[in-house]
């Protein structure tokens, strides 16, 4: 009878331990949210990206001191690079996630992932 009972133990902890090891989440999630930029040099920086199908949008509302200054919004599609880890934006402007931080960077960006409340708050600022 204990033979049988530690069978069907071991059974269930192999089958749990295949479906735990099975990512059941779309490519790309971890860069789905809102992330806010504060270099110091100019007024945050907020992005938020977004599903769009199997591609993603990517909305960046930064400081612009040309022309009309102030905060301005661009939306641009966005894709992801072969590798689960880099999205490319507008097709030129390569963005990484670093796992260890919860950050997003690039040459020109380094944002931080916060909650829509945040990112509401801030944007309401502007």
């Amino acid at each position: 009878m204990k033979r049988r009972h530690f069978i069907a133990a071991a059974g269930a902890t192999a089958l749990l331990s295949i479906l735990a090891g099975c990512k059941t989440e779309p490519k790309g999630e971890k860069f789905i949210g809102h992330w806010f930029s504060d270099n110091g040099r100019y007024p945050p920086t907020l992005v938020h990206i977004e599903r769009n199908d199997d591609t993603f949008l990517f909305t960046e509302t930064a400081w612009n001191n040309l022309g009309k200054v102030g905060y301005r919004s661009n939306t641009v599609p966005a894709t992801l690079n072969g590798a689960d880890n880099i999205l490319v934006v507008g097709d030129s402007k390569h963005i990484a996630y670093k796992e260890a931080d919860d950050e997003i960077v690039s040459d020109s960006l380094k944002a931080r992932r916060i909650t829509e409340a945040e990112y509401q708050a801030a944007a309401s600022k502007q």
